[in-house]
């Protein structure tokens, strides 16, 4: 399942914490792989904040991402992929209408990329298991991923559940 473009969200050293990290670096890394391969575009988002500041350790993209230097990143300083980015430009520009989504973190980057690309008009996927998040006091990580890919699925996104990806 390839879609027109990657769009890799928030793979960052000051995420780098949360549940299943290191198992969604390799599934990323699988699906960045398969981008390549396919010589499919792919834009990588890196978030920008007081708990992130730019040029900072905790800002850097995982230097394990299987980066080329033909894919593109954009800087954001909001939750929201699209807002004042160019990213929406960009993906026209590259003539990309489906968008596969993976990364950091499910309540708020992933899910606000989703909504906001399928009102924009993308059609967005994901992969079970190539996004992720931290426990909060109320819910696990676990719980947060399963009820919000239970909520993009047939709504927003297409939720597709890939054999290959380990979780």
């Amino acid at each position: 399942m390839l879609k027109d473009g990657l769009v890799v969200i928030d793979v960052q050293y000051g995420l780098s914490a949360a549940h299943h990290y290191k198992q969604l670096l390799a599934n990323i890394n699988q699906r960045i792989d398969a981008y390549h391969a396919a010589d499919h575009p792919i834009i990588f988002m890196q978030h920008t904040d007081e708990s992130m500041p730019y040029n900072g350790h905790d800002w850097q993209l995982d230097t394990q991402l299987h980066r080329a230097p033909s894919d593109r990143v954009i800087l954001k300083y909001h939750s929201d992929s699209f807002f004042q980015t160019g990213l929406a430009a960009t993906l026209h520009g590259l003539h990309i209408q489906t968008i596969e989504v993976a990364g950091l973190q499910t309540e708020y980057c992933i899910d606000t990329a989703i909504r906001v690309g399928h009102d924009l008009g993308f059609k967005a996927a994901t992969i079970h298991g190539l996004n992720s998040t931290f426990d909060t006091p109320d819910l696990s990580a676990q719980q947060i991923i399963a009820h919000h890919e239970g909520i993009w699925d047939g709504s927003f996104a297409e939720v597709v559940r890939d054999e290959s990806v380990k979780l």
